[in-house]
């Protein structure tokens, strides 16, 4: 009798062991998909902004102190089949707001790349621009999405790949297409697989107990 309810209480034992892994692995499995940084890009409306003749306004995005993020944007361009690339200085608006007004020319077709790196975290936008390069007035793409109106979003930095095709052809398709959150859900993937071996092992052991207690 004593054997069989030691027997009992180490069964007990090992399925809280066992529950408590599951869960934190779980756990943080759902803290990482949860967590990121992101750009938030949006046309700006009268008041939005005390920039002076702001043709977008960029926000920052994501866990800790994203207004510390570090955010470049270039203007990409073809212009008489030449290939443009121009740096666009941003403005700082507020804390991890910035604006950016016009720096390119209304020749050839353009599009904007923003990029920005915070804490090991990367996130791209693609901006569309109009037949004479400018910023389309419902221009919108919001924090954590990777489809907005005239704009597309990227868990990551941008390749040149990335940047060709999409000015050559549809940035929605070629955004939609890319691999967007390439790190998060191999974490995801193998938080919850440990998880879930925890889990069979528990009931595996707890079924060889209950046996060897009859």
């Amino acid at each position: 009798m004593r054997r069989r309810v030691r027997s009992l209480n180490r069964t007990g034992v090992i399925v809280k062991t066992v529950s408590l892994a599951a869960f934190f692995a779980l756990a943080s499995g759902a803290n990482i998909f949860a967590g990121g940084f992101q750009l938030a890009v949006e046309a700006p409306h009268a008041g939005s902004t005390r920039v002076k003749d702001a043709a977008l306004i960029v926000r920052t995005f994501g866990c800790g102190q994203p207004a510390d993020a570090n955010v470049t944007v270039t203007a990409e361009g073809i212009i008489d089949n030449h290939r443009q690339s121009l740096p666009v200085d941003l403005k700082a608006d507020a804390k991890g707001v910035y604006s950016v007004q016009r720096q390119w020319p209304q020749e050839g077709k353009w599009m904007l790349v923003l990029t920005g790196t915070y804490n090991g975290m990367a996130s791209t936008v693609f901006v569309e621009l109009d037949q004479k390069g400018g910023v389309y007035p419902d221009t919108q793409l919001n924090a954590f999405e990777a489809s907005g109106t005239y704009a597309r979003g990227l868990r990551r930095k941008p390749t040149t790949d990335d940047v060709e095709a999409a000015l050559k052809s549809d940035i929605g398709a070629v955004a939609v297409a890319a691999p967007s959150r390439a790190s998060m859900p191999s974490a995801l993937i193998a938080a919850s697989g440990a998880g879930a071996f925890l889990l069979l092992f528990g009931i595996a052991a707890l079924g060889r107990r209950r046996r060897a207690a009859n």
